[in-house]
């Protein structure tokens, strides 16, 4: 009879086999990317913004292929991470001829916290002053019709994408009551930076004027002249007076500056849940339109493999491959 340590080991040896199997599975299907067509843009709006590193240039091309293919106009900026080769950006820029690449230590965060990928967040700022932004993670991929996105931008109105427990923009201290809730029925003693956050946002001195979301920071609308960078710092500021150093330390805080901005836009939509949605093991599958494939959950079941292909087949035939 095996100890429950034995088995222990053994159900984590097991996930990360499944999980380095998956993977592998998934780029041999998803590397197929690079014998599609290039992009074929038209317009000027919105821009598409990411921040891209190295390791995630293919599945890059897959998120924007597909939700440019969605959205059908504008144009495409990345941040280099600082990771990109002179062959990553050849690649991207084969794929997406007009691309244009911007570099993160040009970025100047102010007060908010550097790395963690706050330097995209003040760039969308900064560039949504006279355009509407979307911004996507690499990790992401449109496998339906997304009618939604084309009409936010056209009545320059914010998107967020929601959660579970996040559909819809409340009052700040509402969502802090939920969050502390979770922390006391979990016994979270350190709970991660965003959760910690979150729980906080009572403590603004403004709280009860102000609005939240919990959603996710990887696919989201900023529209055109919404947002302010002292807004930004103000609320940052405050967060790390409540949270302490964690908020410039630890990766996730970002995220949280994100859903504040986005919730405290004036008719900002969170997107149709579970239609657009994140990943995750107790998500119901159905006719999701959008999917994001976060950190762990990423390779699950085969279900980011099958939509990469289904993709693919799908581009190669509207471009005549």
């Amino acid at each position: 009879m095996t100890s429950s340590t034995e088995t222990s080991l053994l159900t984590r040896a097991k996930a990360k086999f499944d999980r380095s199997w998956g993977k592998r599975t998934f780029d041999r299907v998803a590397e197929r990317i690079l014998d599609t067509a290039p992009l074929r843009q038209q317009g000027d709006s919105p821009i598409f913004l990411s921040m891209v590193c190295h390791r995630d240039v293919i599945g890059y091309l897959l998120a924007i292929k597909s939700l440019y293919t969605g959205v059908g106009c504008g144009r495409v900026v990345v941040i280099n991470d600082g990771s990109l080769t002179a062959a990553d950006l050849t690649t991207l820029q084969a794929h997406i001829p007009a691309l244009a690449v911007l570099d993160i230590a040009a970025i100047d965060t102010g007060a908010c916290p550097r790395g963690g990928c706050w330097e995209r967040l003040v760039k969308i700022i900064e560039l949504s002053q006279e355009n509407y932004v979307i911004q996507l993670d690499a990790d992401t991929l449109v496998s339906g019709p997304i009618p939604e996105i084309g009409e936010c931008v056209r009545e320059n109105r914010s998107f967020i994408l929601g959660t579970s427990s996040g559909q819809a923009v409340l009052p700040a201290p509402e969502t802090a009551r939920m969050v502390q809730g979770w922390i006391d029925t979990f016994g979270w003693a350190n709970p991660i930076i965003c959760v910690a956050a979150e729980a906080g946002l009572d403590r603004l001195t403004d709280a009860d004027d102000k609005l939240y979301v919990h959603a996710s920071a990887g696919f989201g609308g900023f529209a055109r002249g919404a947002f302010s960078f002292d807004e930004l710092e103000r609320f940052s500021l405050q967060m790390s007076e409540i949270i302490g150093r964690r908020w410039h330390e630890e990766w996730g805080s970002e995220q949280v500056g994100s859903n504040y901005i986005l919730a405290n836009a004036s008719g900002a939509a969170v997107l149709p849940f579970p239609k657009y949605a994140n990943f995750v093991p107790h998500l119901e599958l159905s006719e999701h339109a959008f999917l994001h494939y976060i950190g762990e959950y990423r390779y699950n079941d085969g279900v980011y493999r099958t939509k990469a292909a289904e993709f693919i087949s799908r581009y190669n035939r509207l471009t005549g491959r």
